[in-house]
């Protein structure tokens, strides 16, 4: 059982100790790790969420959760398959066979992989990160997607 909370506000603070307390009461030994500092991760999701969106909004592509399913498997696949030999060797072992239209429905939600989908974002480091935002934007801005406020927010 292992939990990670951000603490950005009192009621994030609060939720800490009663959790730390809690896990203390119950189990009697607990490892305690600190660290200052925003956690990139989150303000990233919100980046890609807020792209997802208005993707769907200004495209014929469905829904945010059909345009997130469409920029994993179409930008972040290629990016792990083309940075990470070990994402490589089992992408084509247990995915590369799959009809596309099935790869596409197990990058969202599935029995399979759960609420996020098969891992592809969350397997991103920092530059991977960047370089999928970068490639999302490119793409879906020659399908005439406007993300100016939303990456003037992320340089901001």
């Amino acid at each position: 059982m292992t939990d990670k909370i951000s603490v950005n506000c009192q009621a994030k603070l609060t939720e800490a100790i009663t959790s730390l307390t809690t896990m203390y009461r119950d189990k009697k030994f607990v490892v305690v790790s600190l660290r200052p500092g925003k956690d990139r991760t989150l303000d990233q999701n919100s980046l890609w969420f807020g792209m997802y969106k208005r993707i769907a909004e200004m495209t014929q592509i469905g829904d945010a959760a059909d345009a997130r399913r469409y920029c994993k498997l179409h930008f972040g696949v290629q990016i792990l398959l083309n940075e990470d030999a070990g994402f490589q060797a089992d992408w084509y072992r247990v995915m590369r066979h799959l009809p596309y239209e099935t790869k596409l429905t197990m990058m969202g939600e599935c029995k399979l992989f759960g609420p996020d989908g098969f891992p592809v974002t969350s397997l991103f480091n920092r530059s991977q990160g960047i370089q999928y935002t970068d490639r999302i934007a490119t793409f879906f801005t020659g399908q005439g997607v406007v993300f100016t406020d939303l990456l003037s927010k992320e340089a901001a």
